[in-house]
C-alpha cells in the first residue's frame, strides 16, 4: 500500500510498545533540499498532548490501517475528499485484532492523539500542491467524530469519522506517497523494526540507482529519528538494534547490516544493503495490480527471446526505474550487436549484453531512433487536436528532460569530484571500480569502451550523495517551477 511520505521521513511515531508520557518536545533535524537545488537543514518537532503523550508503534499500526482504507477510498472514488469514514470493527479487522471493547477504546484513543499532537515544521513538511517545504505549525487530523456523536449535520456518526489536514489530503491526492509492504509490516513484532521500515523504504529508494546500493546513517541521527538512548560502546548498540535489524533480514528487506565507526572516529554509522522485499516504484505499482503491466510482459518476453533466462530478466525488470525506457534499450543493443558483428571487436555475450544495459539503465543515445520514438513523432507532428498527440508531446519532452538530466550530472558530479579528488586518486578509484565491474559481469567480456563508461558512472553514483547533486525528481520539480514562473511573467 501507499502512505502519505512526511510523516515517515522525520520519526513521528515513537518505537515504544508502551505510552510515552513524557511532555518534552520531540526535535528531529534532516536534511532537505531548498528551491535552489541545495541541502539545507530543517528541523521537525513533535509537540505531545498533555493526556496522551507521544505517538508510539501502536498508533503507527492504526495509522498504516487507516491509510489502507484511505487508499482504497481513492481506488473506489478515484480521489480521497473529507470527512473519511470507517468502523472500528474494519480497522481491528486489518490489524488483525479480534472486535473488543478494549480494541474499540484504543482506536478512540487514537483518533484524538492523531488530531491533538502538534507538527512544528521548520522547513521539513513538503506540500505537493505548492511544490514547497513548510514552515508552520499543523495536526494530522484537523477534527474527528467517533461513533454515536453529533455529526456537523446534526445527525447521529454511524462509524468513525476523520477530516484529514489540508496538507495530508493535498499530498495523498497528489500521490506524494511511499510505498510501504504492508503485509511485511505487519508481520513485524519489534517496535525498532516497524520504526525503521518506512524510513528504510526512503533511504533505498533514494539510493536506488547505484549499482551496489546500500545507505550509511550516523548511529547519532538514528538515536534522534528513533528517539532511543545513544550508547558509546559498540557491542550495546548491536545489542539494542541488532534484535531488530535481524528481523528485518529474516523478512528479506534487508540483505545485510554492519556497525562501523564513522571516518572521523567520532560516532558509529549503520550500513545497510537492500533485501529482495525493497519496494521500487516499478515493483510496489506490478504488486498493486491484479493482471500483469502489458508493458512489463512485453519487455520480458523480448529479453527472454534474446537468450537472459526468464527469472533474470523478470529481477532486473523489477528493480528498474518506473520511467525507465527498456524497449528502448533493447532495440539499442540490438543495433550495437548488429553493428559490433561486423567490426573487429563483436560482443562475445550478446544476453549478457541486454542485462548490461536494461541493469545499469544505460541512456540511449539522443540521436537513436527507437520505434517508441519515432511514433511519439509521428503523433506530436498531428498538432494538439487529439488528446493522444498531447500525451505524446509531453513524452517527448520528459525524454528531452531525461537527457538534458544526464548532461547536468555529469556535469556537476564531475565537476565535484575533480574538485575534491586529485587525478591519481580518481584514476585509481575507477581502477577499483573495474575490477568490481569485471567480477560482476565476468561472463560478458565487456570491452574497454564499455568498461571505463560505467566506472565513471558507477563512481558518479556513490558520490551523488556528498555531491549534493538533484535527484530526477527533484530535477523535474525544480524545472516544472522554472517554467511556472516564466510562464507567470
Amino acid at each position: 500500500m501507499r502512505v502519505e511520505k512526511n510523516l515517515n521521513s522525520f520519526g513521528f511515531f515513537t518505537p515504544s510498545h508502551k505510552r510515552v508520557e513524557s511532555l518534552a518536545e520531540k526535535t528531529v533535524t534532516v536534511l532537505v533540499r531548498n528551491q535552489g537545488g541545495q541541502r539545507a537543514e530543517a528541523r521537525a518537532t513533535i509537540l505531545p498532548n498533555a493526556r496522551y503523550g507521544l505517538p508510539t508503534t501502536a498508533d503507527q499500526d492504526k495509522y498504516y490501517a487507516f491509510q489502507k482504507i484511505v487508499q482504497d477510498m481513492r481506488w473506489r472514488e478515484g480521489r480521497i475528499a473529507n470527512p473519511v469514514g470507517f468502523t472500528s470493527a474494519q480497522m481491528l479487522r486489518l490489524l488483525g485484532r479480534k472486535k473488543s471493547g478494549q480494541g474499540y477504546r484504543e482506536i478512540g484513543d487514537w483518533l484524538e492523539r492523531m488530531t491533538l499532537t502538534g507538527i512544528r515544521s521548520e522547513g521539513v513538511v513538503y506540500f505537493a500542491g505548492a511544490r514547497k517545504y513548510m514552515r508552520d505549525t499543523f495536526t494530522v487530523f484537523s477534527r474527528v467524530v467517533t461513533v454515536g456523536r453529533q455529526m456537523p449535520d446534526g445527525s447521529k456518526a454511524d462509524r468513525n469519522w476523520v477530516w484529514l489536514s489540508d496538507w495530508q489530503l493535498e499530498n495523498l491526492n497528489a500521490s506524494y506517497v511511499l510505498p510501504i509492504d504492508y503485509d511485511a509490516y505487519r508481520s513485524l513484532r519489534l517496535n525498532i523494526s516497524k520504526a525503521l521500515l518506512p524510513l528504510m523504504q526512503i533511504w533505498f529508494y533514494a539510493a536506488r540507482r547505484a549499482s551496489m546500493p546500500q545507505i550509511e546513517k550516523r548511529y547519532s541521527t538514528l538515536c534522534e529519528l528513533l528517539s532511543i538512548r545513544r550508547y558509546q560502546h559498540l557491542s550495546k548498540i548491536k545489542e539494542i538494534l541488532g534484535p531488530s535489524l535481524e528481523e528485518l533480514v529474516r523478512l528479506q528487506i534487508v540483505e545485510e547490516w554492519e556497525v562501523r565507526r564513522t571516518a572521523d572516529g567520532g560516532d558509529y554509522k549503520l550500513v545497510m544493503r537492500p533485501g529482495e522485499r525493497f519496494l521500487t516504484d516499478r515493483r510496489a505499482r506490478l504488486l498493486e495490480r491484479p493482471t500483469a503491466d502489458a508493458e512489463f510482459e512485453g519487455a520480458l518476453q523480448a529479453l527472454v527471446t534474446r537468450g537472459v533466462q526468464t527469472a533474470r530478466a523478470r529481477r532486473i525488470l523489477l528493480e528498474a526505474e518506473e520511467d525507465q525506457a527498456v524497449r528502448d534499450q533493447i532495440e539499442y543493443g540490438d543495433a550495437e550487436i548488429a553493428r559490433r558483428n561486423q567490426s573487429r571487436d563483436p560482443i562475445a555475450n550478446p544476453s549478457g549484453f541486454f542485462v548490461y544495459l536494461v541493469q545499469n539503465n544505460v541512456p540511449v543515445p539522443a540521436g537513436f531512433q527507437t520505434t517508441r520514438r519515432m511514433e511519439l513523432e509521428r503523433l506530436a507532428s498531428q498538432g494538439n487536436e487529439t488528446v493522444r498527440a498531447r500525451q505524446a508531446e509531453q513524452e517527448l519532452q520528459r525524454d528531452r528532460l531525461r537527457f538534458e538530466y544526464e548532461e547536468y550530472l555529469e556535469r556537476e558530479i564531475m565537476r565535484w569530484l575533480r574538485h575534491h579528488y586529485k587525478e591519481e586518486d580518481l584514476q585509481r578509484l575507477l581502477v577499483e571500480s573495474r575490477v568490481l565491474i569485471r567480477k560482476e559481469f565476468r561472463e560478458l567480456c565487456l570491452p574497454e569502451q564499455a568498461l571505463e563508461e560505467l566506472a565513471w558512472k558507477r563512481l558518479r553514483q556513490e558520490h551523488l550523495e556528498q555531491a549534493g547533486i538533484l535527484s530526477w525528481d527533484e530535477y523535474c520539480r525544480q524545472e516544472q517551477m522554472s517554467l511556472s514562473f516564466e510562464e507567470g511573467t
